[in-house]
């Protein structure tokens, strides 16, 4: 009996640890608003945006070598929070974004995301390319964190 014992509480107290950390994470709807593989943004950042200002500076910085941009998107930033994702220069077209999940926890918001990377097997288009992706969500007023991943992506 005492054998029985010393297996079943260490296994209920660790289901339950379990399940409390489950429920302090849910995901969050996005949408994307612009994605695409050549923009103005050099280098790699992670921006998120608060106010038109801010957002229309940064909108500006992708649209700079394209002769007629996309028009600044309509954002009521009292009920949305927007994000970008930039990966900044990278040397062929095998190079992809992909945000994969915003999710919410305790006390802060996640945006995972994944660098797609040329695939050795494959052939690509050898251009330079920035890619990139603005998208929105509910506004929020936590702290928000990106976490990034690395995949080698498939040949078509």
């Amino acid at each position: 009996m005492k054998f029985l014992s010393f297996i079943l509480i260490p296994l209920l107290l660790f289901a339950c640890s379990t399940t409390k950390k489950q429920a302090n994470h849910s995901t969050f709807n996005f949408k994307s608003i612009d994605k695409n593989t050549h923009c103005g943004i050099q280098t790699s950042t992670q921006t998120i945006y608060s106010n038109k200002v801010d957002f229309e500076r940064d909108w500006n910085l992708v649209w700079p070598n394209f002769e007629e941009p996309i028009a600044l998107p309509k954002i009521d930033f009292t009920k949305e929070t927007v994000v970008l994702v930039a990966l900044g220069m990278r040397n062929n077209g095998g190079f992809q974004l992909k945000i994969n999940s915003v999710s919410e926890e305790t006390s802060q918001i996640i945006v995972e995301y994944t660098e797609i990377t040329p695939n050795p097997k494959c052939s690509y288009s050898q251009a330079i390319v920035f890619p990139y992706e603005f998208i929105s969500f509910v506004k929020t007023s936590k702290k928000v964190v990106f976490k990034s991943s690395t995949k080698v992506g498939e040949c078509k």
